[in-house]
C-alpha cells in the first residue's frame, strides 16, 4: 500500500538500507521464476462458474474501477488476487499522494541493492507463497472478496486505521486489524506463524556472516510469534526506531 516513495522519507531507514551488505526479503520479487509460479494463481476455476451473476457483475465493476488489467484476463484468477488487487487500487484512488512512483516497497528495496551491487536473498520462493494463498480455501476467499465490493467504505476506514498504525510504529495493533480477525488459528498459522518459525531458523546464518537488511510484512514482525520477540528469544538486541 506504501509504496517506495515513502521509504525513501525516511533517513535512519535508507542509512541502515545504505550499510547493509546484503538485503533480505520474503522472496526474491524481480525474477523470471516468481513470475512463472505466481502464474498458478490466474489458474483457478472460473469466477463466473462460483458467483451469482448479481455478484459476478458486481465485483467486474469493481475490477473495471480499480485493476489495471480487464475482467477477461482475470476470470481465472483465485479470488484472493483479485481482492488485493482492488484493494490497492481503491487506496491508490483515495491516496495518490503515496503512489507518485509506481514501485512498491519491498521491490524498491530490492531495486536499490542491485543497483549497489548488494545480494538480494529471498527467505522463500514464489512456489511457498503460492502454497500459502492456497491454503485459504475458495469459500472465504470468495466471502472477503464480496465483502469488499459490497462495503468499499468499511474497507477503507480500516486500511487507513492500519496504515496510521504503521506509520507510527504500533506493530502490535496490526495484528488487531478487523482483516486478521477472518483467518482461522490454522490460516494464521499458514499465512505467518509457520513462516516466522522457517524464517527465524534462516535468519542467524544470515546475520552470522552479513550485515543485513531485513524487510518483510508488517504482520511478520508482531505478536508472540513474530520475528521481533522470536530473535529476541534467541539472544538478539531488537530496538524499535521511531518513525
Amino acid at each position: 500500500m506504501l509504496e517506495g516513495g515513502y521509504v525513501d522519507t525516511m533517513p535512519y531507514l535508507m542509512s541502515a538500507l545504505k550499510r547493509a551488505d546484503v538485503v533480505v526479503g520474503e522472496l526474491v520479487l524481480d525474477s523470471a521464476m516468481t513470475g512463472d509460479a505466481l502464474q498458478g494463481l490466474l489458474d483457478g476455476p472460473p469466477l463466473d462458474s462460483l458467483l451469482k451473476d448479481s455478484e459476478y457483475r458486481l465485483v467486474s465493476k469493481a475490477v473495471k474501477k480499480y485493476s489495471p488489467a480487464p475482467m477477461l484476463l482475470l476470470n481465472n484468477a483465485e479470488p484472493v488476487v483479485l481482492y488485493s488487487m482492488i484493494l490497492e487500487g481503491m487506496y491508490e484512488k483515495a491516496h495518490p499522494e503515496n503512489h507518485k512512483t509506481g514501485i512498491p516497497m519491498d521491490l524498491f528495496f530490492e531495486q536499490e541493492a542491485q543497483k549497489n551491487g548488494k545480494q538480494v536473498i529471498g527467505l522463500e520462493s514464489a512456489n511457498d507463497q503460492e502454497q500459502v494463498l492456497d491454503s485459504i480455501p475458495i469459500p472465504e476467499q470468495l466471502e472477503e472478496l464480496l465483502d469488499l465490493v459490497e462495503h468499499p467504505d468499511s474497507a477503507m476506514i480500516q486500511m487507513d486505521a492500519m496504515l496510521a498504525d504503521y506509520r507510527a510504529g504500533k506493530i502490535t495493533e496490526i495484528l488487531d486489524d478487523p482483516s486478521f480477525g477472518s483467518f482461522t488459528p490454522e490460516e494464521m498459522g499458514s499465512l505467518l506463524y509457520d513462516r516466522n518459525k522457517k524464517w527465524l531458523n534462516e535468519l542467524p546464518a544470515i546475520l552470522r556472516h552479513h550485515r543485513a537488511f531485513i524487510a518483510v510484512g508488517a504482520g511478520h514482525l508482531a505478536g508472540d510469534q513474530g520475528l521481533v520477540e522470536g530473535l529476541r528469544k534467541m539472544g538478539y538486541e531488537v530496538i524499535a526506531v521511531k518513525p
